[in-house]
């Protein structure tokens, strides 16, 4: 519960919040303190300029929040490291499940430094929290919100939307959306669970546990041997360092639907409440020349890749000339445009060229005529 008007800590900072819809004046539940958790990557592969955007645009938000505003900021990440990706990816490359993970948590974390983000507080691992997991979705299977069907957990979305308000974030709409919205959830579902589809009550049901096959990575539970829902993840970890409700949750907007409408879902039937996050905040979609970057288009680009010729300024300097949770366009060079990259090289040399040109002033100015620090 947020603290009484007369000891709240009001800045009059807004934020954008997805929740509401709409810009909402902050005020964190104890003070100056804040409680934030953010979506971390899922480890298989090198991060990308979608990855680079998100968190190096909420390192920002936090700097300002903590340096300018004066919020005592406290924030918490995962590392999604048992996920169907990576399963998939370290057998075809023969490579031992844990040690291929590790490879590229390593290798994100050096693209962040790189780029100067910095380290949240608490890193969380889901292969470290699968017995938590386990006991939160024993929790909501008690509290009448998940059932057990061959060897697997699954959300009961039905009996949710009797009490609670489901999909929050991504409200239904109509039939032509809710197909590939249907799909979107299916896919967050993993390609390794396809098949367990027909033990699911609702198709809107998802997985909290999933039964594994012979020869996949596997965990003991209450429902035989198998291993955690990719939402449920979030919802376990994050619970064991914020409150609820915590302050802001925060992640890209491929993220809202289904991942964090059913994070938000899975954690109230747990809490059994309403409200486990206050703001939700959602950096925008990023396309590479008006289109989604994938490697089949080829056009995926890497943070490693693009750090040959530009460095972390550059990156920075780049977000910055977008709004943060506005839809970006990146423009690769060619011809005679010097695309995106090289519009922010240059505000970079501007403003790199005001700063010295500004020391350079005061260290001439007499002492007994400066009144600046420096």
């Amino acid at each position: 519960m947020v603290e009484s008007q007369a000891s709240a800590f009001k800045t009059g900072l807004k934020v954008q919040n997805s929740i509401s819809k709409q810009k909402d004046e902050f005020i964190p539940q104890k003070g100056k303190e804040v409680s934030w958790y953010m979506c971390g990557p899922t480890v298989y592969d090198s991060a990308h300029l979608g990855h680079a955007r998100t968190y190096v645009c909420f390192d920002f938000i936090k700097r300002i929040m903590r340096d300018y505003f004066g919020y005592n900021v406290f924030l918490a990440m995962n590392i999604t490291d048992i996920d169907d990706k990576i399963i998939m990816r370290s057998s075809e490359l023969g490579e031992e499940f844990h040690a291929f993970a590790k490879k590229w948590e390593a290798d994100y974390f050096e693209d962040m430094a790189a780029l100067n983000v910095e380290l949240p507080h608490v890193i969380t691992r889901v292969s470290e929290f699968v017995p938590e997991i386990v006991d939160m979705t024993k929790k909501i299977i008690d509290n009448g919100f998940a059932y057990e069907s061959n060897g697997s957990v699954y959300f009961d979305t039905a009996a949710f939307e009797a009490k609670h308000n489901y999909r929050k974030l991504v409200p239904k709409v109509n039939t032509e959306d809710e197909a590939a919205l249907n799909e979107e959830l299916q896919n967050a579902e993993g390609k390794l669970s396809a098949n367990l589809a027909q033990d699911k009550k609702n198709g809107s049901d998802f997985a909290l546990w999933k039964k594994s096959k012979e020869g996949e990575p596997h965990w003991d539970s209450p429902w035989g041997e198998g291993r955690p829902g990719w939402h449920i993840e979030c919802s376990a970890m994050a619970s064991q360092f914020l409150p609820c409700p915590m302050d802001i949750h925060s992640g890209g907007i491929d993220l809202r639907f289904p991942h964090h409408d059913n994070e938000l879902a899975q954690s109230e039937a747990y809490f059994d409440n309403d409200e486990w996050v206050r703001y939700f905040m959602h950096t925008g979609h990023l396309n590479i020349d008006g289109l989604k970057m994938s490697k089949s288009l080829k056009n995926f680009i890497t943070i490693k890749n693009m750090l040959k010729t530009y460095n972390g300024r550059h990156f920075r300097m780049l977000f910055l000339n977008h709004h943060w949770n506005a839809p970006m366009n990146f423009r690769p060079p060619k011809d005679n445009d010097r695309g995106s990259m090289g519009e922010a090289v240059e505000k970079d040399k501007y403003f790199r060229e005001f700063i010295l040109g500004v020391k350079a002033r005061l260290r001439d100015s007499p002492v007994s005529s400066s009144l600046q620090k420096w």
